[in-house]
């Protein structure tokens, strides 16, 4: 990673890298990622490029067996605070999250995710565009 670093621009990150070799989280749990990107010197084969290259484990939806719909399990073993998946979906203003929350409540479902790490502004709706993600419990 030493090697790469030269080439790359992980300024916003105090010059560390969020990741190690094998692409797992090394930071502080809460702290934000600043993956390289199209500014960058470097190329797609960097270590500081993970989340940008998707999903990489065998994932499978299932319907639960106790009636409370549908979940995602993984079909091979995930080693800890690995890559797994982005929860994808239409960016919204929180108070149209309270709008659309009262109408998913009503449905018994809801797939929105707050991105509150500066301030409570917008809202993440799987709802109606997403990923496997949106199969992923809440529990």
């Amino acid at each position: 990673l030493a090697e790469a670093a030269g080439g790359c621009c992980p300024g916003a990150s105090r010059n560390k890298f969020a990741y190690n070799e094998a692409g797992q989280v090394r930071i502080r749990a809460g702290l934000p990622i600043y993956e390289c990107n199209s500014r960058c010197r470097c190329g797609a084969d960097c270590p500081n490029r993970v989340v940008q290259k998707g999903i990489r484990y065998d994932l499978c939806i299932f319907r639960t067996g106790n009636g409370r719909g549908w979940g995602v399990r993984t079909l091979e073993r995930i080693r800890k605070n690995s890559f797994v998946m982005e929860y994808v979906g239409e960016i919204i203003t929180s108070e149209e999250a309270e709008r659309r929350g009262q109408v998913y409540d009503r449905q018994g479902a809801t797939y929105l995710f707050d991105l509150d790490y500066v301030e409570d502004v917008y809202t993440v709706d799987a709802a109606h565009y997403g990923n496997i993600s949106h199969f992923v419990n809440h529990s």
